[in-house]
């Protein structure tokens, strides 16, 4: 989860404005959706502020300021204020709120330089669970300690432990909804290429079932609603879960929590009183269990998806020049030789001359970094979907589609001219220039010709090349 900051292009006043005016719009208006959503003027169904601005200071650092905290208290007084809350009542919540945000901020800090760091993602939640738990307790602490002690007050001294858990379930509830939003979602440079890989990609009907699905068991809901309806979405949010990015399922959490939350408290909310509460706090629990398991499996999900890849990229490339190794060109080049929409196939061999002498003259690291010197040359002048692959030692080769031989020339002799004139050049160490020879054969598809054939022919050519006087691109007769 990637931290972000004020640009510093701008003077230090500007950043502490910016910071004001953000966070006081932020958090008045996201006060103001809490305000209205209390249910007959008592605890807030959903009170996004507290988490919202956590979020925002975790992933934006640079506005843990003072124009920032100005703004943010600002925020929370102003929505109250102009709700029709009395002054004490106002300020009282607000320092509450503060208590909340600042000691989760703290613990998150904590907690993120105190436990070992490990490439497991799911460790990255723990400083953000940490901070939630112990911010959210502090805040509702705080609250009954301080709120049934003011005029006007809601909370009353005899209720205040029911009232502590009811604030502190809700404040974490709302973090479950809320604060995986922030800090999941993509920089616009990531959110832009997200977008245009979306374009080019077809949609398939597999990408679109577990999102029905939720919206199918989210109408079940409404529908058969009862204390059971917590379970209704729980086999689409795993599948979902083990489907979409962490962002995506992020939002569809959201939606789910949200809607589960006011299908199944609607059965309740004429009934303000203890019975009330210990439901509405159970039903809170439950949701949260609910929501941080489908987080925790997403990520567990996209660590599997990941390793998965890593471990396929090593099992099909080489490890020095990160190109294919002979398995899987093979694999891939017999069904280039197949496929329907091939017209002609070329195949170029390259290999470096004299390239014992190189790593007799420099060390066998020098030649490691010509080998992905020439690698880099060679990947930059061919097309994505063209093979290139390392068959072993210096020795490498090329598989072209819908190439004619002419173009096919053209192109192994700029990659030769590139790799001559581009020197590799080393800390301490002048810049050495190499060569290579090449070999090329062709073949019109359909073909008779078996891949190694023409693999046969292409290093024919190469070993002319190299008798020829090396540094050339030799044509398979």
């Amino acid at each position: 989860m990637q931290n972000f900051s004020i640009p510093q292009t701008i003077s230090s006043t500007q950043k502490q404005i910016f910071a004001f005016g953000l966070l006081a719009v932020v958090v008045f208006f996201s006060c103001l959706l809490g305000i209205f959503t209390r249910p007959l003027s008592y605890f807030s169904f959903f009170w996004p502020s507290n988490a919202l601005l956590l979020g925002l200071l975790i992933r934006f650092p640079s506005l843990k300021s003072f124009g920032g905290i100005l703004g943010a208290f600002f925020g929370y007084m102003g929505a109250d204020l102009v709700t029709d809350n009395t002054f004490l009542m106002t300020l009282g919540l607000t320092l509450s709120n503060f208590v909340a945000v600042f000691s989760g901020l703290f613990f998150f800090n904590f907690a993120r330089a105190k436990l070992p760091a490990s490439n497991n993602n799911v460790s990255e939640l723990y400083p953000h669970i940490i901070a939630v738990t112990l911010g959210c307790f502090f805040g509702a602490l705080f609250a009954i300690l301080l709120l049934p002690n003011l005029p006007h007050t809601f909370m009353l001294k005899e209720n205040r432990w029911i009232d502590f858990f009811t604030w502190w379930s809700g404040e974490i509830l709302n973090a479950v909804i809320v604060l995986p939003l922030i800090l999941a979602a993509p920089g616009w440079s990531k959110f832009k290429k997200l977008i245009n890989n979306q374009y080019a990609k077809e949609t398939q009907i597999q990408d679109i079932l577990p999102f029905f699905a939720l919206l199918i068991s989210i109408a079940c809901t409404h529908i058969f609603y009862g204390p059971g309806a917590l379970l209704y979405p729980l086999a689409a949010l795993i599948w979902a879960a083990a489907s979409y990015q962490l962002f995506n399922l992020a939002l569809i959490n959201s939606l789910v929590c949200l809607t589960l939350y006011h299908s199944v408290t609607g059965l309740f909310i004429d009934q303000v009183n203890s019975s009330y509460l210990t439901t509405i706090i159970s039903i809170r629990v439950g949701l949260i269990i609910l929501g941080l398991a489908t987080l925790i499996l997403c990520v567990i999900s996209q660590n599997r998806n990941q390793l998965y890849r890593e471990v396929l990229y090593l099992a099909n490339h080489d490890s020095l020049t990160e190109t294919l190794n002979r398995r899987s060109f093979t694999q891939l080049s017999e069904k280039a030789l197949k496929h329907k929409n091939n017209h002609s196939l070329s195949l170029i061999m390259l290999d470096i001359d004299d390239f014992k002498k190189m790593n007799d003259q420099y060390g066998h690291y020098v030649g490691d970094r010509a080998l992905q010197h020439l690698s880099n040359i060679v990947k930059s002048n061919l097309r994505d979907h063209d093979l290139f692959c390392r068959i072993g030692g210096e020795e490498f080769i090329i598989l072209l589609n819908n190439n004619n031989l002419n173009k096919t020339q053209r192109i192994a002799e700029r990659i030769r001219m590139c790799i001559e004139h581009q020197a590799l050049n080393l800390e301490n160490l002048e810049p050495i220039h190499f060569t290579v020879s090449m070999g090329v054969s062709h073949t019109h598809l359909p073909t008779n010709l078996p891949l190694q054939d023409l693999i046969i022919q292409a290093d024919q050519a190469l070993y002319q090349a190299k008798m020829q006087g090396r540094n050339r691109v030799i044509l398979a007769s």
